[in-house]
């Protein structure tokens, strides 16, 4: 491709979008590439998810997914695109959750491929229904509600988060990107670590959910995979205290 054969506005906005690019993956990198590096290495663990759960279609199909989602919120918080980096956060969310309905639904898994969801009736949120219970009734999930604060269950957590990545879906004011005196999104540390906080809350959700729910596949892991999973995988400590707690007594 020349550049120099671009449309007028097309090669303006290619010549723009490189240079301001450039300029916050700097900036960003420059601050953050520790904090970048570890974020990567959690999402490199859907590896093993992936290789665990082959022989099931719907991880074949969704696994992908769920990593690139979170591969993308990387690139584009890195860009200085913190809106798009919570939409695919929320995207990776939902995908971890319908990986996790649809592995004990595969009727309902090829309709949902077919865009068929009459099966949903008068459902207003997702597959699994309302308030989460299709989760809150699994038994692991139980287990590890049991042990966590009364009023601080799993999915009071996963709730709280859905919702405020909700706002950068549906363009509430405060996920604006722009601003009066500038229409070009900037790095701001402050953002990338609001930003990276949610990240890793995202990832410790869906680590934990794929633990509790596929359990009997998680605890015939190597013991080097079920360490990597903790240790890079869920950064809330109470999180891992409690999992390992429910091994200890299980096994």
């Amino acid at each position: 491709m020349k550049i120099d054969r671009l449309p007028t506005l097309t090669k303006a906005m290619f010549s723009d979008q490189k240079k301001w690019s450039k300029d916050n993956w700097s900036l960003t990198l420059g601050e953050h590439s520790s904090d970048t590096e570890k974020l990567l290495e959690k999402i490199n663990l859907f590896d093993i998810w992936s290789n665990a759960l082959q022989d099931s279609e719907p991880t074949r199909k969704l696994i992908p997914e769920i990593f690139l989602d979170g591969y993308m919120a990387i690139h584009f918080a890195c860009m200085g695109l913190y809106k798009y980096a919570y939409v695919c956060l929320r995207s990776q969310l939902e995908t971890g959750l319908r990986l996790v309905y649809f592995s004990t639904h595969p009727i309902e898994f090829k309709w949902w491929l077919n865009g068929n969801e009459w099966y949903r009736g008068g459902l207003q949120k997702d597959v699994w229904g309302e308030g989460y219970n299709y989760f809150n009734n699994l038994e692991f999930i139980k287990e590890f509600d049991k042990k966590l604060d009364k009023d601080k269950p799993l999915f009071n957590g996963v709730r709280k988060s859905y919702s405020k990545l909700s706002k950068y879906v549906h363009s509430s004011p405060e996920s604006f990107q722009t601003r009066p005196s500038s229409i070009s999104p900037k790095y701001n540390i402050e953002q990338f670590k609001i930003w990276q906080t949610m990240f890793n809350e995202i990832l410790d959700y869906i680590n934990v959910i794929f633990i509790l729910s596929f359990y009997d596949k998680f605890v015939s892991f190597p013991s080097t995979q079920q360490k990597t999973i903790f240790e890079k995988g869920i950064k809330n400590r109470k999180f891992r205290e409690k999992l390992k707690e429910i091994l200890s007594e299980k096994h």
